[in-house]
């Protein structure tokens, strides 16, 4: 647990600084951009992460998952194999990626799209897919590494220097979607270019050591992922789609920037404890087998739920405030989603723990299956609901399909890792939730700022009472983790 605790932290502290530089810009973006050009922009970036994933040919799953294997099998060269392997790989699949999405672009008719200005945006920002896939390849290589403090240290420089370009770009040259995708790149590029710097100085790559054999056996497992991926981007932004041709760019905008809210909670939370778990359950599993593994994610998996909900709540119950201090008011017609919104991702957070088993077994083909029907069940429910119930049937679509998710990966995985769901932390979590919400929704103070400090005193306090009163295992786990946290506290 205590290296958990130590990848964990830096995973948080990194979210949390990215977060907040996400938090800079939102209100610079949200205030410079109209309504209409926000979900242009929200469009265009979602488009980009398809195509990203098919770039990507499901190998950064395959790095961690064939990391610790190759190591075990080749002690002295697995390593420099696995590294040369992926990071060749991946930057030639990207580059084909690349080409073939430009000349797609380059015959697809303008008309197709229902705007001229989206086409020239997705032909001006083709070079991210490159970009992004060979970022990609680096950071699954340290991410397999369990370098969190380099990891770390990279996405908060990425993401500032990015910042800063880009406000400077909509500052001084112009506010428009053209000039942000400009800066955008440029400053990737740079972020990148440094990180391959940082990766090759300390282990300089051999191309001798690239093996066929090996890419094989990768994009075996890697391929299925591809079609996992893709429907993983249409479960989280397919909503975008279909508000755009239903609603308008507009609608888009006011949703997207409620929802980006509660992404930017969940990355700097939820997100940041997940990541680090991931490579050390596989480090486990290859070095201790199956049943120090489920120990591991039973201990694990208890107070991870109740503590998404938790960030759920505090999230939901400041939605208002939040979007009025940091968007403006004019978003604030879509913070009627974000309880929906959070919920579901506090059930999306648990999915990579339902579904150990099925990665550790490499059943991508299975993991595909499920993420696809998630998929296909989330646009089927907007194109149903949204019609009729507007931004709040996207969002309860969202809930539905994260739901969905989670029970198809907890019964597929079942024979392969006995990783049950905790149905009691959930049920005390949930109702605190409810409760929470509720109670918050009739305290009005007239000020954001009052009001934020006011419903989160308030949620914290009911959400720690229910779910310390009710839950017995949630509070043996936070016996057992303050005492640690103290004592690291004190060093």
């Amino acid at each position: 647990m205590a290296g958990l605790l130590r990848h964990a932290s830096r995973y948080a502290i990194s979210s949390a600084l990215v977060t907040l530089a996400s938090l800079v810009s939102f209100p610079i973006l949200t205030r410079l951009l109209s309504t209409a050009d926000y979900g242009l922009m929200s469009t265009v970036t979602a488009t980009i992460g398809l195509v990203v994933a098919i770039g990507k040919l499901g190998m950064q799953k395959a790095t961690v998952r064939f990391y610790h294997e190759q190591r075990r099998l080749d002690p002295e060269h697995g390593a420099d194999t696995l590294a040369a392997t992926q990071l060749l790989g991946m930057t030639a699949m990207g580059a084909i990626a690349t080409l073939l999405w430009a000349g797609l672009l380059a015959v697809l008719p303008a008309e197709w799209l229902n705007s001229d200005q989206l086409k020239a945006l997705l032909l001006l920002t083709v070079v991210l897919v490159w970009l992004r896939v060979t970022e990609s390849a680096l950071h699954n290589l340290l991410y397999a590494q369990e370098r969190s403090g380099t990891i770390s240290l990279y996405s908060i420089i990425r993401r500032y220097l990015s910042l800063i370009l880009v406000v400077a770009a909509l500052w001084f040259i112009s506010a428009d979607a053209r000039h942000l995708f400009l800066a955008t790149i440029l400053a990737e590029a740079l972020a990148i270019g440094g990180l391959l710097w940082v990766v090759l100085r300390a282990a300089p790559l051999r191309p001798s050591r690239f093996s066929s054999p090996l890419l094989r056996a990768m994009l075996a497992f890697g391929l299925p992922m591809v079609g996992m991926e893709m429907a993983w981007s249409l479960l989280a932004v397919g909503d975008r789609y279909v508000i755009q041709i239903l609603l308008g760019a507009a609608q888009v905008g006011i949703y997207s920037a409620s929802y980006n809210l509660c992404e930017y909670a969940k990355l700097a939370t939820m997100a940041a404890v997940a990541t680090a778990v991931g490579p050390m359950y596989m480090r486990i599993w290859e070095e201790q087998g199956r049943e120090a593994t489920e120990a591991f994610l039973a201990t694990y998996s208890r107070g991870f739920l109740a503590f998404s909900m938790l960030v759920a709540t505090l999230v939901s119950v400041n939605a208002e405030p939040l979007i009025t201090i940091l968007a403006s008011e004019k978003f604030v017609a879509g913070t009627e989603i974000v309880p929906w919104v959070m919920f579901g991702l506090a059930l999306e957070s648990y999915v990579g723990v339902a579904a150990a088993g099925l990665f550790l077994r490499k059943r991508s083909q299975a993991m595909f299956g499920l993420a696809a029907a998630a998929a296909l069940f989330n646009l089927l429910l907007n194109v149903l609901l949204i019609p009729r119930f507007g931004l709040v049937g996207a969002a309860f679509a969202t809930t539905a399909s994260f739901a969905l998710l989670l029970a198809l990966a907890l019964w597929m995985g079942r024979n392969e890792l006995r990783v049950g769901f905790p149905w009691w932390t959930f049920v005390v979590s949930a109702v605190a939730f409810v409760v929470s919400d509720t109670v918050t929704m009739a305290l009005r103070s007239g000020s954001p700022w009052w009001d934020l400090v006011l419903h989160s005193f308030v949620a914290l306090g009911l959400f720690s009472l229910i779910v310390g009163l009710f839950d017995a295992s949630v509070r043996g786990s936070v016996r057992l983790l303050v005492p640690r946290l103290a004592a690291r506290w004190r060093r």
